[in-house]
């Protein structure tokens, strides 16, 4: 008998979220988007080459709430809180940190992690098609034709870089992912729009 074996290792978890699931979060977004001189900037605490970055309070319980259950099912498969093992009894996770992004055309967000448990990102409007993208002149040539992509970096049991692009463009508008906070991950400068890149991220911690 032949059995083939893979190592073990965590992923990440990718569903559609409804428009009215949405809707109080595209609110809040709307206001900022209409009244950013009352806005919060969170560029300090990110390391987006971004200008526009902004901290979302009115959504922060009601986001909460919403993720929680995916949060859940991500655990059922994974048992990614008991494999961290740094706990002697159960705590709650709630969210710490919640911004907006706003990337304009070339800005990008460097490879990254983050603080907490889990992480995520919403995909509120993004104003690009990824195949439009990868016929744009300065990538359609490339070994790695990835503008406008999301993209994990992880080490496979070789030791060697491994990544996972995500084509996050308007096809993933209203998509959630979500994934352990120190999995490497970063964000490609897209160039054939002139409209915003609109995200929503935010980082669960244990609630002491």
């Amino acid at each position: 008998m032949i059995n083939l074996m893979q190592f073990k290792n965590f992923g990440y978890l990718l569903t559609d979220l409804s428009e009215n699931q949405l809707n109080p979060i595209k609110e809040e977004i709307n206001y900022i988007k209409n009244n950013s001189l009352k806005a919060i900037s969170f560029n300090k605490n990110l390391v987006g080459n971004l200008e526009h970055e902004y901290e979302l309070i009115e959504s922060k319980d009601y986001i909460n709430s919403l993720l929680i259950p995916y949060i859940n099912e991500y655990e059922k498969y994974y048992n990614y809180i008991k494999n961290i093992n740094i706990l002697n009894r159960d705590l709650e996770l709630k969210i710490e940190k919640l911004w907006v992004n706003f990337q304009k055309k070339y800005e990008f967000n460097p490879l990254h992690i983050h603080a907490g448990v889990f992480s995520f990102v919403i995909w509120i409007d993004i104003p690009y098609n990824i195949k439009d993208e990868m016929e744009n002149k300065s990538s359609k040539n490339s070994l790695d034709n990835i503008p406008g992509h999301f993209q994990f970096v992880a080490i496979n049991s070789m030791g060697e870089l491994i990544k996972e692009n995500i084509p996050a463009d308007k096809t993933y508008n209203g998509k959630l992912c979500i994934f352990p906070s120190k999995m490497n991950h970063c964000v490609y400068p897209f160039y054939t729009s002139d409209e915003y890149r609109i995200t929503v991220s935010g980082n669960f911690k244990f609630e002491i």
